[in-house]
């Protein structure tokens, strides 16, 4: 259970330390990095790694970690291109 409510305070602070917060959902990368952490934890422990192991624990978090930024900097880049797109088109009417 600390494994997962860490890994919902990286998706937290991922979510509130990169720009363009404002083009991504308030929930969607806290939400990712706490399903991420939760899914590498159960397939860590499937494994065989205990979680007296500190190896379970720096793979959970790195992995839910860097998936929060990279998703979160997709949807950023992804949002910008989008509206930037739109907003092109509605100015050449």
């Amino acid at each position: 259970m600390f494994a997962v409510i860490a890994a919902l305070a990286i998706g937290l602070s991922i979510r509130y330390s990169m720009a363009g917060r404002d083009r991504v959902g308030v929930a969607l990368i806290p939400a990712l990095a706490t399903a991420t952490g939760a899914l590498v934890w159960v397939v860590g422990i499937w494994c065989g790694l205990l979680a007296t192991e500190p190896w379970l624990w720096l793979i959970t978090f790195a992995v839910s970690g860097a998936v929060a930024f990279y998703v979160n900097l997709r949807i950023t880049r992804k949002r910008i291109a989008a509206d930037n797109e739109v907003f092109g088109r509605i100015a050449r009417k």
